[in-house]
């Protein structure tokens, strides 16, 4: 009997720890799935970006614009993810402790709710251009979202300015 119970013991905390991981893979690829959704965006404004900054040939105005997102009221859409209780009225919010990546008002327990954090990880200046022209952000997803009960992922990408030089 010792052996039975032993045995049972070991296959019930098998199947807890097998439930574990695979949760934790489904989280792995819908917070790179999030990650790639979010930092597309932010390529795409930053290539903007660099056209109006060449087109205006102005010094400086790509790093301006940068600052004037992450300053203002948000303005970037926040990007559409499968399987995520998301709104049309989402915008990327930078530097706000874990905000929710969905309208608390209109969760749904069937999709995924997390939470995020985006923030300016650092930037280089360019003595060629007078300016900043690189820019790192970090963006840390809690794939739990009020829980926090898995252990956080970190993503980072880098934009830059390459035209701008008189």
């Amino acid at each position: 009997m010792l052996a039975i119970g032993l045995g049972l013991l070991a296959i019930f905390g098998l199947g807890r720890l097998g439930l574990q991981s695979a949760k934790e893979t489904e989280h792995d690829q819908r917070c790179a799935m999030m990650a790639d959704a979010v930092f597309e965006t932010l390529r795409e404004y930053n290539a903007r970006f660099v056209d109006e900054a060449r087109t205006n040939n102005v010094p400086g105005t790509w790093w301006t614009q940068w600052q004037a997102i992450m300053d203002d009221p948000p303005s970037i859409p926040f990007p559409p993810i499968a399987g995520m209780s998301a709104s049309d009225e989402l915008f990327l919010r930078f530097h706000k402790p874990f905000e929710p990546a969905y309208k608390p008002e209109e969760i749904s327990l069937t999709d995924w709710n997390p939470r995020y954090l985006i923030r300016l990880s650092g930037e280089e200046y360019s003595p060629i251009s007078s300016s900043v022209n690189t820019i790192r952000f970090e963006l840390i997803i809690y794939p739990d979202g009020d829980t926090y009960s898995s252990k956080y992922r970190l993503f980072r990408t880098t934009l830059t300015n390459p035209g701008g030089l008189p």
